[in-house]
């Protein structure tokens, strides 16, 4: 990792970009039922935090399990430290805080509270015995039963609330101290800004709410993200979902340069499943009559939507690339209602234009949601940036992150689709 690496807010100018040294030393801390537990720091040997906008978080912990004995007493046979124990029992409540001690101080963040769920020791035909303890978030536990529930005259905002208190009050039944919620606001915005139309009907069919919200999310093109905090006083613990297209997310945007604060950068420009327009074909829920709606690309400009194109990357289509996508067996209230389901199918699709793996220094704040601002060659951070700019420099939406923290230190992985050139 080269020096003068950043990582900073995007109101902060390049060059008052604070240095990697700021970050000091990677730390981490481990807390079981509610309690840290400060003797495992020599024993855990690498913990690792994943999240993704489609499914649950979770957290891994690699854990020495041989202690070879003293060998100054002679005594040859050693012991297994954790796995004949209930040291990490399945079941058991567990957070995970990652970050940097700096100048002494305790900047950890909170990563997840979750629930251990799996432990898998390892006995090598040489080397010392390992444990690895597997974690998912308290989420999944929301995966308890399976249900059904017709919506009606709901636009898709209000169906995720709704399923979202029907969490609550289910969750609330074994755990009082944890609230659930969506903010009425958020839904109100997206009815507003996204222009939501109730839908005459839809059918949640024997499935887990959060699996069927999540599914349903895709469809969709929303992306579901989360806010968990727990009130140190009081120990409540709130979880907020956030359910809205990816141009309304609020997270921190950090912004990463390659040969600094970027350790690698692989996109990947695919045009095998981009399509130049998508037809829906249906039919009315109330005549039955057929209802056929066709969008393009310049469909989405005009209805506002940031996608890029294969053009502004300087990619030229001939006429055999522009595919049509067909969207067959659907009931639909009115033609604007298909018509607004086109434009989603054709977004997603748009979307996959330029996906990318990263790496960069650890940062706890980076996850699932955010923004990432990256630069791929000098002056491409300037502005305005220069006329022959990088066609991956650009705007990320972050898909999943992967964070590690060993002996070799503290690094996020993470996978993103590029969402907008920068501004010229």
């Amino acid at each position: 990792m080269p020096p003068g690496s950043t990582a900073v807010q995007p109101t902060t100018a390049p060059g008052d970009a604070h240095s990697v040294d700021d970050f000091y030393v990677p730390a981490y801390r481990v807390a079981l039922k509610g309690k840290d537990q400060p003797q495992l720091q020599q024993d855990i040997l690498r913990v690792t935090y994943r999240d993704s906008l489609a499914d649950v978080d979770s957290v891994e912990l690699e854990v020495d399990n041989w202690n070879p004995g003293d060998p100054s007493t002679g005594a040859v046979a050693g012991t297994f430290r954790y796995h004949n124990t209930n040291t990490f029992d399945p079941w058991q409540d567990i957070e995970v805080f990652m970050g940097y001690y700096r100048k002494g101080a305790d900047n950890l963040q909170h990563m997840m509270t979750g629930e251990i769920v799996t432990i898998s020791p390892s006995f090598p035909a040489s080397g010392g015995s390992t444990l690895t303890v597997r974690a998912l978030n308290l989420l999944h536990q929301f995966r308890t039963q399976q249900k059904t529930r017709e919506f009606k005259d709901k636009t898709d905002s209000q169906i995720a609330k709704l399923i979202v208190d029907d969490i609550n009050t289910d969750v609330k039944k074994k755990l009082s101290h944890i609230t659930i919620q969506m903010l009425q606001k958020e839904v109100e915005d997206n009815i507003k800004q996204n222009k939501e139309k109730p839908l005459p009907f839809l059918e949640m069919h024997n499935q887990y709410p959060i699996v069927f919200l999540m599914q349903r999310s895709r469809d969709t093109g929303y992306d579901i993200s989360f806010e968990d905090v727990t009130d140190p006083t009081t120990k409540n613990r709130t979880i907020t979902f956030h359910y809205r297209s990816s141009s309304a997310v609020t997270r921190p945007t950090y912004v990463l340069e390659w040969g600094k604060s970027l350790i690698n950068f692989q996109p990947t420009l695919q045009t095998a499943k981009q399509v130049g327009s998508v037809t829906v074909n249906g039919w009315n829920f109330q005549t039955k009559k057929a209802i056929s709606q066709t969008v393009t690309r310049a469909d989405l400009v005009k209805a506002g939507e940031k996608v890029i194109a294969p053009e502004d990357l300087n990619v030229k289509e001939n006429a055999l690339s522009q595919k049509l996508e067909i969207v067959v067996n659907r009931g639909f209230k009115d033609p604007e209602e298909a018509k607004r389901v086109a434009l989603k199918t054709l977004r997603q699709l748009a979307r996959g234009l330029v996906e990318a793996k990263g790496r960069t220094i650890g940062l706890p704040d980076l996850r699932a949601g955010s923004k990432v601002n990256i630069y791929m060659k000098p002056g491409d951070n300037k502005t305005p940036p220069p006329p022959d700019k990088d066609r991956f420099s650009g705007t990320y939406t972050i898909t999943a992150t992967t964070h590690t923290l060993d002996e070799n230190g503290y690094t996020t992985e993470f996978d993103a689709r590029m969402e907008a050139q920068l501004s010229s």
